[in-house]
């Protein structure tokens, strides 16, 4: 299987760090265009120098969270990059919110971080998607959308997501318009300046304790080993798998599974 995104055009929300610098190299080797979205400079200019043929592809300098950008960041791409074929929500963190009786406010956050964004991105680029009878998107969630594992708002947050995708994904599905909406839920991946980046230098103790314990090939995964099926999931090849979840964590997720 060969899979060429020539002609696709691609928008990457924090694309400048880990796994979404990760996506947007390997949709640019696969042929797209690529638009992609940090909120620091030294981050796009980062991803920016990673791929080739770079008068393809569009580095936008934009905070999602903040109210009228993701409109904004619409605008831009309809008069600099072209209209969007494939869409790929990465944008997610815990915001270091970890108490499961945080404020109201925390939790608006966290949920707009990890949700509405997300759900406004969507919103703002599926007319165009519908126009040409056809679409990816796909939304990076979290094994924490599946089960509990970290903090309780980030859970919930992810799971929010990960019920989004399966009920618009659906919807769209009869809708008939060849639009695919899925998910990639990863586990433990090691990611550079992410989480378990800092437990490494941190707390190693910690980190050797849950790899023994948490996770069965005892290791991270790499990004190497999830971007593939992104790659996959953006291309003709997925037009079956409206409202998939597809779970990237080496076998670590427990849920459907006995403790024995």
């Amino acid at each position: 299987m060969i899979i060429n995104l020539k002609n696709k055009k691609a928008l990457v929300t924090g694309g400048g760090t880990g796994l979404g610098q990760s996506i947007v190299k390997s949709l640019a080797d696969a042929g797209a265009d690529v638009a992609f979205t940090s909120r620091h400079n030294k981050s796009l200019k980062e991803t920016y120098n990673l791929i080739g043929n770079k008068k393809k592809h569009l580095p936008c300098n934009i905070d999602l969270s903040k109210e009228g950008n993701v409109k904004k960041l619409y605008d831009k791409l309809k008069k600099e990059f072209g209209n969007i074929d494939i869409l790929i929500n990465n944008i997610g963190h815990t915001l270091e919110i970890t108490d499961p009786f945080a404020h109201i406010k925390d939790w608006k956050k966290i949920m707009g971080l990890n949700l509405f964004i997300s759900v406004e991105m969507v919103n703002q680029f599926i007319g165009d998607m519908k126009k040409k009878n056809w679409g990816r998107i796909i939304n990076i969630t979290s094994l924490a959308g599946m089960e509990i594992s970290g903090p309780s708002t980030y859970n919930v947050s992810k799971a929010a997501l990960t019920a989004y995708t399966r009920s618009v994904g659906r919807a769209l599905a009869i809708e008939k318009y060849n639009i695919v909406m899925t998910a990639v839920a990863p586990g433990i991946v090691l990611t550079k300046k992410g989480h378990w980046s800092k437990m490494l230098k941190n707390n190693p103790k910690h980190v050797k304790k849950y790899l023994k314990e948490r996770a069965p090939l005892g290791r991270f995964g790499t990004i190497e080993e999830i971007t593939g099926i992104i790659v996959f999931l953006s291309s003709n090849y997925a037009s079956f798998f409206h409202g998939s979840v597809f779970h990237a964590d080496g076998g670590q997720a427990k849920h459907y599974m006995s403790d024995t």
